[in-house]
């Protein structure tokens, strides 16, 4: 009975970090600020001579097809007198593995929340164990959570391009993902710099969360603590 308390209290614990990441990515996906901060950043107008209410309309139309609001990703911009499709045949297939990369992502978010309410519950009402057990479960995952970021964002400020590279390799079983800015819209609308920043804002706010849920946690440990020593 212990072995099976410690592997759901185990997995209780392991499911914070990646409940807390997949939700950070959702909400980086989702948020049209972000773009639009990254456009004004490395003046992807000045760039593209796409003037800025087109390029919201773009980001909001990628948001809307990376949540499957639209059927496919392929936009009419216009640039002077020129109308043109936005994305090339390479482009629309690399679109399409990061949506799918998206809605993977959307599935493990659920997953892990409600793996942690499963066992949260099992805990608790199965195994009748108290509940700061759970309480220490939460410090203890927000401290993996912690560890982990500052990892990734040591290597972001150090070596972002090895882990920018490594990651399209793991997360990718085809090149299209390899784009030249000379001919590939994608890449000029997001530029390197803008993955640098969107991966440190990540980091940034996935350390705020754990470490509010952490602290959080720790106070309640520490209360509980001191509540039994006044009665003792």
């Amino acid at each position: 009975m212990k072995i099976i308390q410690n592997i759901i209290y185990w997995l209780f614990v392991c499911c914070l970090p990646v409940l807390l990441i997949t939700s950070t990515i959702c909400l980086e996906v989702n948020e049209l600020s972000l773009y639009e901060y990254g456009f004004d950043k490395y003046e992807i107008s000045q760039d593209t001579g796409i003037d800025k209410i087109q390029l919201r309309s773009v980001a909001q139309h990628l948001i809307d097809y990376f949540n499957l609001r639209a059927d496919t990703v392929q936009i009419t911009v216009v640039k002077g007198d020129e109308e043109f499709n936005l994305f090339n045949e390479r482009e629309v297939i690399h679109l399409g593995d990061v949506r799918s990369l998206i809605q993977l992502d959307y599935w493990v978010q659920r997953g892990a929340f409600l793996l942690i309410v499963i066992c949260a519950l099992a805990l608790f009402f199965g195994l009748r164990v108290g509940w700061w057990m759970l309480v220490r479960g939460l410090f203890w995952g927000s401290f993996i959570t912690m560890g982990l970021m500052v990892a990734l964002a040591l290597w972001a400020l150090f070596g972002f391009e090895r882990l920018f590279i490594l990651f399209h390799l793991v997360s990718f079983t085809n090149e299209y993902w390899i784009l030249d800015p000379a001919r590939d819209y994608l890449i000029r609308l997001f530029p390197g710099g803008f993955f640098y920043d969107a991966a440190l804002f990540g980091f940034g706010a996935i350390m705020l969360e754990a470490l509010l849920i952490g602290g959080i946690a720790f106070g309640i440990l520490r209360l509980r603590g001191w509540e039994r020593r006044e009665k003792n």
